[in-house]
């Protein structure tokens, strides 16, 4: 009856002498073993006097122990799909739902319940211990044939945060092979698989079945207005939160298209956070994971999607024609566990005294919103912290800030030592890591990926970028861009001026940085940020790159002669194209002034004329005219205080604004400075 098992698996279930010898000879060579902390069998006897209850309290820790290990690498003893639906429509507040959408639809309670049926077998996932085996034979094969290896950072701390939380992953979200990637990642470091938050637009026939015996548990995209499924999902959601089932959902709701994390959604978030509130049976700790590619799967697909195309929606035949036409060598993929979040301490930090205080889900509580905000954005802080950089990342921001994306090999060679020197210099965090390949071995790694293209010369290579690859890379350079937000807006201050005191430059990095904190979320407050701009400017100095001079008490572009110079001109680039939009949608409100543009229209006029100027000056970077990006600082604007929205619906534009406008151009190149005002001269005629 249970012989697939057998050859496949280890469950909760018990089994006999013979099942076990069989279980043990086909699944040998896929033991894992492991040793938890000593117990110290002298404390048991000094905490039960009595010799008898000294070996009952050893057996009952033992037992416990051995548990809690399990459970941690198996996950909890789970019931059949059909016993857990059957389950849940009991639920109190699954019934009362049922009722109120049976009032409201003026349909019987018995229809009523087929739809909360419906919508249960829709969501609940149905793992299978078999079909994860399988699975992860198949993906061994796949890593093994399209990668050259997948690595792994900073899982150690798990194992024992497994023992006493109940740990939800919250990774970034590159590619659709992210899903099975952690879950393989999770299986191999010996951790029990998670459930999966994954979008319906994935339930699709073959395909999603095999997804939900992988553990993923389906969501739609959309449910403010459907109470029924909301209860249905949350208190699905909250029955696996209190059995201790690892939970694992994309923050930022789908997968990014420019390399950069988005803002996140916080959904699900939020029905975490209400479960445990409501049940708060294990403490929850959210464990930040940031994923790196080399070079993604999806490559074509998104430099189309980044070129102007619309985003295809998955079907059965295109994922198998994607999985078919998968072709040539995709390098290395990193996994990168960031530093743990702990609910209690984000809800203690919003209020002291929740533990005392009942929670009602039907009343929530006016710190909830402010919690599960702080949460969110301490989750993408932490990814980013835990950045992998690989030389894709390294050799990207270097060619997209050169000239024509074309680097003297040489050239190349030393700016790429430069910039590792940089992310260590400025101790982001400790869970940075950089390659350990050397410049001369990355470029090696890029061509043979593809991404680059040699041109032989006499006096040495040249390394370029054509078109197709110049929109594709900023993908790359994006994923690892917060990391050189400091030191290449210091080089933006020297744009327009050769000399610079360290007043104006903290003066005019003060302008932008809480628009880049909020975009990158950067780790830095505002009390912190003049000595992390010391920090650089220091190492800025220590390697040549800035001079200083201690009488006059200014700093100093290098001579233009030299190999620094241009390579200072080139760390400056690298921020660029979003502070010259950001330049832009000020110029423009400006331009329009106040009580004349709604919020929609300001977002199409300046991504028009984002579109157009990259256009006419060749700038070969998509982040130009993201429209999540220009709406992400319109956001900001707003919650700075610099922009308001009237009566009317339309922007008002603070004093203060116009003035932060003509401070931040001067950290613009002046060509594009003048670009940006020839194009709204020129455009104000076409409103």
């Amino acid at each position: 009856k249970h012989w697939l098992r057998v050859l496949f698996s280890d469950t909760w279930s018990l089994g006999g002498r013979i099942r076990k010898f069989f279980t043990i000879m086909f699944n040998g060579k896929n033991t894992l073993i492991q040793f938890s902390p000593a117990i110290s069998f002298r404390q048991l006897i000094n905490e039960a006097p009595q010799q008898t209850n000294a070996v009952d309290n050893l057996q009952t820790v033992l037992s416990e122990r051995l548990v809690k290990i399990r459970t941690a690498t198996l996950g909890p003893d789970i019931s059949h799909r059909r016993t857990l639906i059957r389950k849940l429509l009991g639920n109190k507040e699954i019934f009362s739902a049922i009722e109120n959408r049976a009032e409201k639809d003026g349909i019987s309670t018995l229809q009523a319940t087929k739809i909360a049926n419906s919508y249960l077998k829709e969501i609940v996932a149905d793992r299978s211990y078999i079909t994860i085996q399988i699975l992860q034979r198949i993906l061994t094969a796949f890593w093994n044939k399209f990668y050259s290896g997948i690595d792994v950072h900073f899982s150690a701390a798990l194992k024992s945060l497994a023992l006493t939380h109940e740990l939800v992953y919250v990774p970034c979200h590159r590619s659709h092979i992210d899903y099975l990637l952690l879950s393989y990642v999770i299986h191999n470091e010996g951790l029990a698989i998670p459930y999966i938050a994954a979008g319906k637009n994935l339930n699709m026939p073959v395909v999603g079945s095999v997804l939900r015996k992988a553990g993923a548990f389906f969501i739609r995209r959309s449910f403010k207005d459907n109470a029924l499924y909301s209860t249905v999902m949350f208190e699905y959601l909250a029955s696996q939160v209190s059995s201790n089932m690892p939970i694992e959902y994309f923050i930022e709701g789908g997968r990014s298209r420019t390399g950069r994390l988005l803002q996140p959604k916080p959904g699900m978030l939020a029905m975490t956070v209400r479960s445990f509130l409501k049940y708060q049976k294990r403490p929850i700790a959210f464990i930040p994971v940031y994923i790196g590619y080399e070079k993604m799967i999806e490559g074509k697909a998104y430099l189309a999607e980044l070129t102007g195309d619309d985003k295809k929606s998955e079907t059965l035949f295109g994922s198998i024609r994607s999985f078919f036409s998968i072709r040539g060598f995709h390098g290395r993929v990193t996994t990168s566990f960031g530093q743990a979040i702990l609910l209690n301490d984000i809800l203690t930090m919003q209020n002291k005294d929740w533990k005392m205080t009942p929670y009602d889900d039907e009343r929530r509580p006016e710190w909830l919103k402010p919690a599960v905000s702080q949460t969110s954005r301490l989750i993408m802080q932490r990814i980013n912290e835990s950045c992998a950089v690989n030389a894709v990342n390294l050799i990207a921001t270097a060619l997209l800030a050169s000239p024509n994306q074309t680097m003297d090999e040489g050239e190349l060679k030393s700016t790429l030592l430069m910039y590792i020197e940089l992310i260590s210099s400025l101790n982001y965090s400790d869970h940075i890591t950089v390659t350990t390949l050397d410049p001369t071995e990355q470029i090696q790694q890029a061509e043979k990926l593809g991404l680059i293209k040699r041109r032989n010369h006499e006096m040495g290579d040249f390394i370029f970028l054509d078109k197709p690859h110049a929109i594709l890379l900023t993908y790359y350079r994006n994923n690892s861009l917060h990391l050189f937000v400091m030191p290449t807006l210091i080089a933006c201050c020297f744009n327009t001026t050769a000399e610079v005191d360290r007043d104006t430059i903290i003066r005019y990095i003060k302008i932008t940085y809480p628009f880049l904190k909020s975009e990158f979320f950067l780790p830095w407050s505002p009390a912190d940020i003049e000595s992390v701009i010391d920090q650089t400017l220091g190492h800025l100095v220590a390697t040549q790159l800035i001079n200083y001079d201690s009488e006059k008490r200014l700093f100093s572009k290098p001579l233009i002669t030299t190999e620094r110079h241009a390579q200072l001109t080139t760390l400056a680039q690298i921020i660029s194209p979003l502070l010259e939009l950001y330049y832009m949608i000020f110029a423009l409100l400006a331009e329009s002034g106040s009580d004349t543009l709604t919020r929609s229209r300001l977002e199409e006029r300046c991504y028009l004329m984002a579109q157009r100027l990259s256009l006419m000056y060749e700038i070969n970077s998509p982040d130009f005219f993201d429209k999540k990006l220009i709406a992400n600082f319109i956001n900001s604007l707003i919650d700075f205080g610099y922009v308001s929205v009237n009566e009317s619906n339309k922007l008002e534009l603070s004093e203060t604004a116009l003035t932060v406008g003509r401070d931040a151009r001067r950290l613009l190149d002046k060509n594009m400075q003048y670009n940006i005002l020839q194009m709204l001269r020129t455009s104000s005629t076409h409103p």
